[in-house]
Formats: structure tokens, C-alpha cells, sequence
């Protein structure tokens, strides 16, 4: 059952009956979204569907309507690339290009490139070379953040956004991600809301029951105080959102650096590079901002082995992170630790009791996974350096040339 999207402002659909999964309907309003609602089994007409709605997120549409009317400002001048990193996931892109090409900005100000990250075959080119407007970039040394950092030397907009092959934009995403930066000059990073793209499976409800990606639906903005600890009160930076919907400044990367390419996918930590970029922003005194509005929709795992692999990663990924700013920041290395101890009672233990007690809450197994993995993750960034180091002297970290 695929995510409907509706708009309150606007006529809406009639709903089938489901029969299989659980419809989700993602309720807007004047293009901010205020919240989901599930729909029976026997489907709802248009009426029916307008009071659920109202009657389940009767506080968001009050709030709303509180605040000044929307005034549909033009699009922000800025400069965007756009980069999907992706490897060996030519059968995941054409939903994720077919949005790109949806997208409602400029297109003399938006440049769309896929990265292919150590590709074995010439499967993802071909998938891009459906794409007139779509540019190909093959980038050899494996892991993620590789591929991330190749899109930032490739690219000369002002902001580089990303997102990933298994994830549908929507048409006002990158809109949304330009005017956050707009509104918000001292603002460096901003991210945005992640919703399921289906909930098909026992899998990928359980991901959603387990936190997913959703970051809720207010606008935030996070900025570390004069004088307060960045790693004390924002080390927890999953809270801010994932790699599947984030953009930087530009400039950003000139000040603070590239990613660290020994983190996440394709390296031994199997995550944290997003996690540890977003500290890195707080750290350097910039701020980060939490758009709602910029909307991707993500297809969950589908069988519950991959999403067992996935929360283990989770979990190494995070205290890789945590090991790689212990390493780089000796003054937080204090703070590092009680985040650490910190994040093993209230995000594990806990969890782990509570499912103890009404075993329905959560499977405990997955809950083990994931205090497997951060464990392992303790032990995975010195091993993941030493790889990166590997990769350089096969391949060398010299800048590439900038593709046509």
C-alpha cells in the first residue's frame, strides 16, 4: 500500500478498500504537513477521509490556522547539486529519478547527479542515460562518504543536497530545502522529513513502530549556545534526521571538511557519516535546521532479516561515530562517554525491560541486534581508518576533474 499524500486545501480522493498492509495518508495543509492518519480497512470516501482528518490532527490544523496566511514566496536564487550516491542499485533508481526529473525548481539552478560508487557492471550508467537531465558520475573508491565527498568536489552550487536510490523526492523537496536556507543565514545543514513511501510487510511496520526515519512535523532549528557542549547537548544527532534527505552549504565543506570516507556504508562501521557531518556542523558554532516540509518518501526493508542487519548496523554505525569524535575532539572525550553510557540505559536497557513486560511492544531480538552492533561499533572505527588508508594508496584522495 503506497503512501497517499493528500492536501486539505484541495479536493480529496477517494480511498480503495485495503487489503493488504496498512494505508497511510500523509495530511497537508497549504503545503506543510501536519501529521498522518490510517484509514479503515473498507476504504473512506472524500468526506469520510476530510473528518478523520480533521478529528485525529484537530491541534496541527488549529495551530496552523493560527499563524498568518502562506505567502508563496518566489523561488530562492540558489544554486543546487543534487546527488544521489548509489551502488550497484541500477533496480532501485527509476522511482528515485523519475522524481528528480518531478522536481519543482529551476532548472537553470538545479544540477542532478547520480554518483556510482565502485560499480561492478555499467547497469546504474544506463539507468541514468534515460534521464536527459541527469548526470552520471563514476566514483571508484568504495564506500559512501567517497561518494559524497566526490559530489562535493564535482559540484559548483551553492548548496549540495542528497539524497538516496531507495527514496522518492517530493515535487517541493528541493524548494523546501532552498527556502530553509533562505530564511536561516547562519544555518549550514538542513534535513528533512523521511516518511515510509509503503508499509507492506511486518518489516516495515516494525521500523516504523522501532522510531524510522521521521523526524516529526515542526520546523526546528538546533544551534549550540555560548559557552554549552556541543556533544553534551546534541551528540545524539539521529534526533536531527539521515543521510536519505540532507543538504550543506557549500561552503561548509571548505571551512569543516569533507565527509570522514571511514564512515558508513561500504566501510567496516557501516554508518555514522551522516551522523558525525551534523555534529560537525553544531561543533563549528553553525546552525542546523529540521524542515518538515522537505518530504522524501522511503521504501523500508521488506523481510525482516534485512531489517535486523539494518538496526545491527544502526547500532554500530552510532558508536563509531561516537569513537571517531573521541578521537578528533579530546575535550568532549568526557562527554563522549556519558552519551555513550547514556544511550545503552535509555535507548537499550530500557527497551529491553519494557519489551520484557509487554513482549508485543518490540521484538527483544531486534533490541539484542542493535546492543550487538553498538558494541561491535566500539571496536570498528580504527579498522575502518586503516581500510580508508588502503583506499587511498590504491587509488589516491587527489581531487577529481569536474564531469561534463
Amino acid at each position: 500500500m503506497k503512501l497517499v499524500s493528500v492536501e486539505l486545501s484541495e479536493p480529496l480522493p477517494a480511498l480503495p478498500p485495503c487489503t493488504k498492509g496498512v494505508q497511510w495518508v500523509l495530511v497537508k495543509l497549504h503545503g506543510t504537513p501536519l501529521g498522518f492518519v490510517r484509514t479503515p480497512d473498507a476504504g473512506c470516501g472524500p468526506e469520510g477521509l476530510r473528518a478523520l482528518a480533521l478529528e485525529e490532527l484537530t491541534w496541527q490544523i488549529a495551530r496552523r490556522y493560527a499563524r498568518p496566511e502562506p505567502v508563496r514566496r518566489p523561488h530562492p536564487a540558489v544554486s543546487m547539486t543534487v546527488a544521489v550516491c548509489t551502488r550497484n542499485g541500477a533496480r532501485r533508481l527509476p522511482a528515485c529519478l523519475d522524481a528528480l526529473d518531478a522536481l519543482e525548481y529551476p532548472r537553470e539552478l538545479l544540477d542532478v547527479v547520480v554518483v556510482d560508487n565502485a560499480p561492478v557492471d555499467e547497469t546504474t550508467r544506463r539507468a541514468v542515460e534515460g534521464h536527459s537531465r541527469i548526470r552520471y558520475i563514476r566514483e571508484p573508491r568504495p564506500g559512501l562518504d567517497w561518494a559524497r565527498n566526490r559530489a562535493v568536489l564535482d559540484s559548483r552550487a551553492e548548496i549540495i543536497a542528497y539524497t538516496d536510490d531507495d527514496v522518492s523526492v517530493d515535487p517541493g523537496w528541493a524548494r523546501a530545502v532552498a527556502e530553509a536556507f533562505a530564511e536561516e543565514p547562519h544555518a549550514m545543514c538542513v534535513t528533512g522529513l523521511v516518511v515510509p513511501d509503503e508499509i507492506d510487510t511486518p518489516a516495515q511496520l516494525l521500523f516504523e513502530r522501532y522510531g524510522g526515519f521521521g523526524r516529526g512535523f515542526d520546523r526546528q532549528v538546533f544551534r549550540v549556545a555560548p559557552g554549552e557542549s556541543a556533544m553534551r547537548r546534541f551528540g545524539g544527532t539521529g534526533r536531527f534526521g539521515t543521510g536519505a534527505n540532507m543538504a550543506f552549504r557549500r561552503e561548509f565543506f571548505a571551512q569543516g571538511g569533507l565527509f570522514d570516507p571511514a564512515l558508513d556504508v561500504g566501510t567496516p562501521t557501516n554508518g555514522g557519516g551522516d551522523l558525525e557531518m551534523f555534529f560537525r556542523v553544531l561543533k563549528n558554532g553553525h546552525a542546523l535546521v529540521y524542515e518538515p516540509a522537505a518530504i522524501v518518501r522511503h521504501r523500508h526493508r521488506r523481510s525482516y532479516e534485512d531489517l535486523r542487519t539494518q538496526i545491527t548496523n544502526n547500532g554500530i554505525g552510532f558508536f563509531a561515530y561516537l569513537v571517531r569524535a573521541a578521537r578528533i575532539y579530546p575535550e568532549d572525550r568526557l562527554a563522549v562517554a556519558r552519551l555513550g553510557l547514556w544511550w545503552m540505559w535509555w535507548w537499550h536497557a530500557r527497551r529491553l525491560l519494557r519489551s520484557l513486560v509487554r513482549p508485543s511492544a518490540f521484538p527483544i531480538e531486534l533490541i539484542l541486534a542493535e546492543i550487538k552492533g553498538s558494541c561491535v561499533g566500539l571496536k570498528r572505527y580504527a579498522p575502518s581508518r586503516r581500510c580508508a588508508a588502503g583506499v587511498v594508496q590504491q587509488f589516491g584522495d587527489a581531487a577529481p576533474e569536474r564531469t561534463a
